[in-house]
């Protein structure tokens, strides 16, 4: 059986050509791709720019693809939670299953995880199918859409980036970034208590969609001093966590500066270098709590269901939806014309 699939054999060189369709093990499900977003670690790779390629870690050729939704198409012997025809969505990654850590359920903790389409990685979703063990795949509730299921990925990452520096009733919580991640944390931290949410961006038409979600004050730093906008906003204090989603290496620095004595740093972005002059200091007698949060750590379910039982519906990030055909030039557009868009998904 035979499919379509873009596949990267290096820097900017991406192929639409006829491979396999994964073969279906015991445990497995085969997955017929409905939409696959274009993420900026898929441009990092596909370009070349990320430093990934530098460490070793890209493998090509190679199918991108990791934030998406599908239909079941077939089921391998065993499998017994899933039919033909349920839509779903997947982790981002595949676990051994048989450790001690799998055993537990704790599977992004496996020494022997591997990821999905983008480092050390099996093969992605820019592709008409895949397959997945049973255990990575999630139902989509029923009245959540395959698009909506495609944003599960990027935003069960914001709801990590929320839950690890512990965000409580009556928090200051700022985010910095106006991509999928840093608008789809403002509906969660709501949601988590936080008294105020202060949204810091670039471009008003996604500062708009924030103040849409949920955020209390946004704010253009083209335009506005943030550092004393904020201070006004937050009584002098500074806010309680800071969520870190631009990957500017100017805003790690603003985090630091501006953020509350005693306050919780959530990073959350690639910055694709080595980030020099960090003021350790400041970190120290300001006793700020500094997290990192990588990926949809089991929380891509939580997600889900918050997306039926509390509405939680982020579909106006989508601001462009291409064929699959058309992904090198979803790609480029992501970066070329960032400013005009916020997600793009492929239609597979």
């Amino acid at each position: 059986m035979k499919m379509l699939a873009q596949r990267l054999y290096g820097p900017k060189d991406l192929r639409w050509e006829e491979v396999d369709v994964p073969e279906l093990a015991p445990g497995d499900v085969r997955i017929k791709v409905a939409f696959c977003g274009v993420c900026g670690t898929d441009y990092a790779i596909y370009s070349g720019e990320t430093s990934f390629y530098e460490m070793g870690l890209i493998r090509t050729p190679m199918t991108l693809g990791h934030e998406y939704s599908g239909v079941i198409d077939g089921v391998g012997e065993g499998v017994t939670k899933f039919k033909v025809g349920d839509s779903v969505i997947a982790d981002t990654g595949i676990s051994c299953g048989v450790c001690e850590k799998c055993l537990r359920g704790d599977y992004f903790s496996c020494d022997k995880m591997q990821a999905v389409g983008t480092i050390n990685c099996v093969d992605g979703a820019y592709a008409q199918y895949t397959t997945m063990p049973e255990r990575h795949v999630l139902n989509l509730p029923e009245g959540v859409s395959l698009e909506s299921g495609a944003l599960c990925e990027p935003m069960a990452t914001s709801l990590n980036a929320l839950i690890r520096p512990h965000v409580k009733l009556g928090d200051s919580v700022m985010i910095i970034g106006t991509g999928a991640i840093g608008l789809s944390a403002i509906p969660f931290a709501r949601l988590m208590g936080a008294n105020q949410v202060i949204l810091g961006g670039r471009k008003d038409f996604k500062l708009e969609i924030g103040k849409s979600f949920g955020a209390d004050y946004i704010i253009n730093m083209t335009k506005e001093d943030m550092a004393q906008r904020v201070k006004e906003i937050t009584g002098g204090n500074g806010p309680d966590v800071i969520v870190e989603a631009s990957g500017a290496e100017e805003m790690l620095h603003f985090s630091l500066d501006n953020i509350a004595d005693n306050g919780r740093l959530s990073v959350v972005s690639f910055y694709e270098k080595i980030i020099n002059n960090v003021d350790i200091d400041k970190i120290v007698l300001s006793n700020i709590s500094l997290v990192s949060a990588l990926g949809s750590q089991n929380t891509a379910h939580m997600v889900a269901r918050l997306m039926k039982d509390r509405n939680v519906d982020v579909t106006p990030m989508i601001t462009a939806i291409y064929p699959l055909e058309k992904a090198e030039q979803a790609l480029i557009d992501s970066k070329k014309l960032s400013a005009e868009h916020i997600k793009i998904l492929l239609k597979a």
